[in-house]
């Protein structure tokens, strides 16, 4: 399974775009998250020209994970003809607040659908499942990363974390792992919200450290560093 990022920088790094990747699968594209960039990135490159329709993930409701939702919902429908999903289940606590975000943003019911992540369970041919993971961000709002099942192994996408037991449960588990898209700064001390690079360089055994993609960097965070470490950092 192969994400395309439209962006890998964290809130604060505007230069490096808002972390936000997607796949097209028999024509629907999957995006997750959908930052203050993102829409104008995906103009940029016509990608919505390529679809039939649109599915969203959303892993928490800071700015740079939703602050071009609104725009692109409302774009998708009245511009483009397409249907727009947001992908929900029962591990998004948060899921009131996105409904709450939609009705400030002035976006009738009809802009829009919610379908679980059950719904898509064997019907596409990159991924066999998809469930929402709970995380830990911040105490302000609850988050979630997102879990892959694939013919190649799991996919984690951990949205933004400060706690790595999510992570670590999946490596401990045995179960075979396809890559692993961790949110990773370069702070030295650590993080109230985010993990940093060099705890992840404490924390992977080395056999996984090759599934590991970093992402929504900081202006702190040094690439050849992080691949000295082992790991890799996604590509825009």
């Amino acid at each position: 399974m192969e994400l395309i990022f439209l962006g890998r920088g964290a809130g604060f790094n505007p230069a490096e775009g808002s972390t936000s990747a997607y796949f097209i699968d028999n024509g629907e594209m999957f995006l997750i998250d959908c930052g203050e960039s993102v829409f104008g990135t995906i103009i940029k490159k016509n990608i919505l020209e390529k679809i039939s329709a649109l599915n969203v993930f959303i892993t928490h409701t800071h700015a740079d994970h939703v602050g071009s939702l609104g725009t692109l919902l409302l774009y998708t429908k009245t511009v483009k003809k397409i249907t727009a999903n947001i992908i929900i289940d029962k591990n998004m606590s948060y899921f009131p607040s996105i409904q709450a975000l939609l009705r400030i943003y002035g976006l009738p019911d009809d802009m829009y659908g919610f379908k679980d992540s059950s719904v898509f369970d064997g019907s596409f041919s990159v991924f066999d499942k998809v469930r929402y993971i709970k995380t830990a961000h911040c105490n302000e709002l609850d988050s979630c990363g997102i879990l892959f099942e694939t013919d190649k192994g799991v996919v984690f996408y951990s949205g933004d974390m400060k706690d790595p037991a999510p992570l670590m449960g999946i490596i401990n588990s045995g179960r075979k792992i396809d890559q692993l898209f961790i949110e990773s700064d370069g702070n030295l001390k650590p993080s109230l919200h985010h993990i940093s690079i060099h705890l992840l360089n404490d924390i992977i055994p080395p056999e996984v450290r090759p599934k590991i993609r970093c992402m929504h960097i900081n202006k702190n965070f040094n690439m050849e560093e992080a691949r000295g470490y082992g790991f890799k950092v996604v590509d825009i």
